[in-house]
């Protein structure tokens, strides 16, 4: 039997081969950024997406003419770092025919985190970059995040790719936005599935059994929002299921989008990943069949296939698009006719139309698959620390024993945190702060044979925590430490030997959270990560230094998540289930602390 592929490795191995059977695709090796080969000779307004990998052919598979300019590729269901996102940024902008960037964002947390992060950076570069957030799950609305991004997103990707390319001499970034946002209000989907897929180099688990399927199922392994037993047949479960909260006669939400017989609609049945085409095909007709007879409903435009997976998830999902609304405001705001003008505007994208490659000669095929130089980002400045002022002298010696024990300490506890996510999210906490930790000890050396301040160390560790750990996790932490940065630069009061003591530490982790307060609406009580993060900061900080008490207040506020519901994060969609358990992302923070404690 082969060895199942680690997660990490299998992303770049997957782009590396992806690009190298495309003729129209270029690759960023160290960002994973899958980009054009070449963009129009006219202006355009540059479409860039991307998310966590596993749901192929989204979204490199959506790059090429008249689709997306390019995509970026977290780890598997993980966001991709702000770093990278900004990267893609800056290679679009290069283009002089370029007007501006549009980020298309799928409605997840750690998506949305990264890529505003990564848009507000830009626009403090000069650069012409807007977001657009898509999200038209019908199955889960918190109140807090909102709907899910499901397969939809490709159908905005499309039209929104297509108005930027062509209406680019005429429209702005902002226009090309707000036609995102006529896509997304007049869309809907549901998704149903056999059972969770199989993440690579990661242990099958799945709570259903084997006479169950999951209603509303996420496509990242979160649950449904009903469990069906015992299986229906695909006629009940289309007709008396998932067209019925379509249609809005089935759940609790009764305020989405409408769709009457006189309305022109596009049906898009979409194959999860472990469906046969031959399956899909019977369920494009019994849901043709059904839309006809119960709703009196024809769909004019019909596309079936894999668009957005997870993996080899046994499911499929139907959207539905109410062209009619989105004709009318297109045409009224910008002169477009028809949606199906623009979705039919042809396109070399693997995911929307095949294509192969064939290699020109022997150098070509080893630039593609060996080679780590990246001659697009040259001239692209990546790494600002030669500017920043040296604030903060080490006792490296002590600062590694504090590091080294609260990493090992986490790293330790990473098979309970793992078992806690699983019952709440899905199931990459621990791998993810593990990721974190083992950076933070292959780097410390470095750190500590370069001699840097505790400015330096902290710009340095925002980035090592970007690149190792993604999604949600990565960005807050990130976010926090850069904060903290700010924190010492401006109580530094420009003294650049002023060593590091508990005074400037209380002072720079206090002003770094409330940086990351204006990136997240989670507070202690929301059963997260801030239940332990916030009280900890606060108390080191009103009480100039005590550990002690700062870690009695972490853990306090850790011992609050398994009593209450979590209302951020995936955790937010399994309901009342979250409340027996403790939010593993503040269990690691404790954990991470109590490791520190030993040494301070």
């Amino acid at each position: 039997m082969v060895k199942s592929l680690e997660v990490d490795d299998s992303v770049i191995l997957s782009l590396r081969g992806f690009v190298a059977s495309h003729e129209n695709l270029k690759l960023l090796k160290a960002d994973r950024v899958v980009y054009r080969s070449s963009n129009p000779k006219k202006p355009y307004i540059a479409v860039i997406a991307g998310g966590g990998s596993g749901h192929e052919p989204l979204h490199a598979g959506f790059v090429g003419e008249n689709l997306l300019t390019a995509a970026v590729a977290g780890d598997v269901f993980a966001s991709p770092s702000t770093k990278q996102i900004l990267n893609a940024i800056k290679l679009a902008n290069k283009d002089k025919n370029c007007k501006g960037v549009l980020l298309v964002i799928k409605n997840y947390t750690g998506d949305v985190l990264h890529f505003g992060l990564a848009s507000e950076r830009a626009r403090s570069l000069g650069i012409n970059c807007k977001t657009v957030v898509i999200g038209e799950d019908v199955s889960v609305n918190s109140k807090f995040v909102g709907r899910r991004a499901l397969a939809g997103t490709a159908l905005a990707h499309k039209i929104i790719s297509a108005f930027a390319a062509t209406q680019g001499e005429k429209y702005d970034v902002e226009d090309a936005a707000a036609v995102g946002e006529i896509v997304n209000k007049n869309m809907i989907t549901i998704g149903a599935a056999l059972d969770h897929c199989k993440v690579p180099g990661r242990k099958f688990e799945s709570s259903l059994k084997e006479n169950q399927m999951e209603l509303g199922l996420g496509i990242h392994n979160e649950p449904g929002v009903e469990t069906l037993e015992p299986i229906p047949s695909v006629k009940d479960l289309i007709e008396k299921k998932m067209l019925a909260r379509l249609f809005k006669e089935e759940g609790n939400d009764k305020s989405f989008v409408d769709i009457s017989p006189k309305d022109e609609v596009l049906l898009l049945v979409n194959n999860l990943g472990g469906l046969s085409n031959f399956a899909i095909s019977s369920i494009v007709y019994t849901t043709l069949e059904l839309l006809k007879k119960k709703y009196d409903v024809k769909p004019k435009i019909v596309l079936a296939g894999t668009y957005v997976t997870a993996f080899n998830s046994p499911g499929f999902s139907l959207t539905l698009l109410n062209l009619s609304n989105c004709n009318k405001s297109l045409k009224k705001e910008y002169g477009i006719d028809s949606v199906s003008d623009l979705l039919t505007l042809e396109t070399d994208a693997p995911g929307w139309s095949s294509s192969f490659r064939i290699f020109k000669n022997v150098s070509e095929y080893e630039d593609i698959l060996y080679s780590e130089k990246d001659d697009d980002l040259k001239g692209i400045e990546t790494d600002d620390i030669a500017k920043l002022d040296k604030v903060g002298k080490i006792d490296y010696k002590q600062f590694s024993k504090v590091l080294t024990s609260a990493c090992e300490s986490l790293k330790k506890a990473e098979p309970h945190i793992t078992h806690l996510d699983s019952q709440v999210g899905d199931g990459d906490c621990g791998y993810t702060l593990v990721n974190g930790c083992d950076a933070i000890l292959k780097n410390l050396p470095d750190w500590e044979s370069e001699k840097l301040s505790f400015s330096e160390v902290l710009h340095k560790l925002s980035e090592v925590i970007e690149d190792s750990m993604g999604g949600t996790q990565g960005g807050l932490y990130s976010i926090f430490i850069s904060g903290c940065l700010a924190g010492v630069l401006e109580n530094a009061k420009g003294s650049s030997n002023q060593p590091l003591n508990s005074e400037l530490l209380a002072a720079s982790l206090n002003h770094g959270l409330d940086i990351l307060f204006k990136y997240t609406k989670a507070r202690a009580g929301d059963s997260t990560m801030i239940d332990s993060l916030e009280p900890f900061v606060r108390t080191f900080n009103e009480t100039k230094g005590d550990f002690s008490k700062a870690y009695k207040a972490a853990e306090d506020g850790m011992n609050v998540t398994s009593k209450s519901k979590a209302k951020f994060g995936r955790a937010s969609y399994v309901g009342d289930s979250s409340e027996s358990v403790a939010d593993p992302g503040s269990v690691g923070i404790v954990e991470f602390l109590k490791g520190a404690s030993k040494y301070i």
